[in-house]
């Protein structure tokens, strides 16, 4: 087998071949053997509008009939790069109005640290230097990306820039909080820890902290009640940039444009991806708030030029393809579609919560997880019910002891309610029934 496949065991993928997808069907991909399996987990949270939507591969086609390529370096630009800009810009959070293109999420990621150290530099701080990322976060597999993530897998034989990172405690309240401690008090306590953390080490060494508003890969975890406030108040009180990482809450999946706007965090850059383009072309994005903007002008002004970019970022027929899908989520009025199917997936989900074998249901718009009580090795109860579910022909996305679900905005009310019969009849026939 010639393909190095990621997060994967070489020698094991060599002994047992991946399964190979020939074909999309909306919420549906189709393997080799003709197997058809709904994909509840959009791929890698990312194919939003399913798997064959032709507005999507028209809008593909048209641009690569125009324009195929052309770069956004040293005065030019890709007429649609430039009208994609300016659409983003009307869903960001206020004070958001300059995006810089990159390809994928790692790249964002990188780009938005890069930034934020330019912005610091720039305004005569070069000291403030330190990342501040938490446990069970998940930025991506670039370089600075990887080492923000927090993950031994992703660290181990790779030599990553580790000493710029600062880690703080994980965010999940059932699993780290006090006996009988509420999520108000126990964001207020982990806001202690952070303005502790920064005492500790020195504001003036603390460029940004970077968080998901909702942690995706790490376990699809909610913030508790109070997180964002309280933390956003500590990082104003000593001049640290928030970077918001809505690679995968972007566009729509909390039940707003951003969850940003669902959780009222003010970032001073957000990144974006995945369902940015439904994932139908490599395209992402770093949104940059317009006081870190006009210091990043000034700066790079000075110097001559904002010497940082890529080849393909901003493509044309991504760029096309991105504005295809922001002309299609608001024709379904997307906050209040996601509202709508998040209602009945919460309703459905609800009921599991009394499972014996279920430790917690955690859910906000169309991004759920179910986590399991430990049985055996870790994942091993989780590991069981994706193999009968996917068995069954629905396949979800293992996290540990969590299975998440993240629908593609196009799955139908009967659908939904599918993906979950199969959840409670997997868990059933591996875990035990109802008592």
């Amino acid at each position: 087998m010639a393909h190095l496949h990621p997060f994967t065991d070489p020698v094991d993928a060599q002994a047992n071949p991946p399964t190979v997808m020939v074909q999309g069907d909306g919420c549906a991909v189709i393997d080799d053997a003709g197997n058809r399996y709904i994909d509840a987990a959009s791929a890698l949270w990312c194919a939003s509008l399913g798997f064959s939507n032709q507005r999507l591969i028209d809008a593909a086609t048209a641009q690569m009939q125009q324009l195929p390529y052309y770069h956004n370096f040293m005065g030019r630009v890709a007429e649609p790069t430039e009208r994609l800009a300016e659409a983003i810009v009307e869903k960001l959070p206020d004070g958001m109005n300059q995006v810089f293109f990159g390809c994928s999420g790692s790249e964002a990621v990188d780009t938005a640290i890069k930034l934020a150290r330019f912005h610091q530099i720039g305004r005569g701080r070069p000291e403030k230097r330190l990342i501040l990322a938490r446990e069970e976060a998940y930025h991506g597999s670039g370089t600075m990306s990887a080492a923000l993530s927090a993950a031994d897998y992703m660290h181990d034989g790779f030599d990553l820039p580790m000493d710029g990172v600062v880690r703080l405690d994980s965010t999940h309240h059932r699993r780290h909080a006090h006996d009988g401690e509420s999520e108000v008090d126990f964001s207020a306590r982990r806001a202690a820890e952070l303005e502790e953390t920064i005492l500790r080490i020195g504001a003036d060494k603390i460029c940004a902290m970077i968080g998901e508003p909702v942690i995706g890969s790490g376990g699809a975890i909610i913030p508790p009640e109070g997180y964002w406030e309280e933390i956003q108040a500590v990082l104003r009180r000593h001049d640290i940039l928030l970077i918001a990482d809505e690679i995968i809450t972007g566009f729509g999946r909390t039940g707003e444009w951003f969850a940003c706007q669902t959780y009222r965090i003010q970032p001073d850059l957000l990144t974006m991806a995945k369902q940015l383009s439904g994932a139908y072309f490599p395209i992402s994005g770093v949104a940059v708030h317009d006081h870190v903007h006009e210091v990043i002008s000034a700066h790079a002004h000075e110097l001559g030029t904002l010497g940082h970019g890529f080849t393909y970022g901003g493509h044309p027929v991504g760029a096309a393809v991105a504005m295809e899908a922001i002309r299609i989520y608001e024709e379904m009025d997307l906050p209040n579609h996601v509202k709508t199917l998040g209602r009945q997936l919460a309703d459905r989900l609800r009921p599991l919560a009394d499972h014996p074998g279920v430790a917690e249901i955690r859910q906000v718009g169309l991004l759920a997880a179910i986590e399991f009580e430990p049985r055996g090795e870790v994942g091993e109860a989780a590991g069981a019910v994706r193999a009968e579910a996917e068995a069954n022909g629905v396949i979800f996305r293992p996290i540990g002891d969590t299975l998440a679900i993240a629908p593609p905005y196009v799955v139908t009310p009967e659908e939904l309610d599918h993906i979950v019969d199969v959840m409670v009849a997997s868990i059933d026939s591996t875990i035990g029934a109802f008592s």
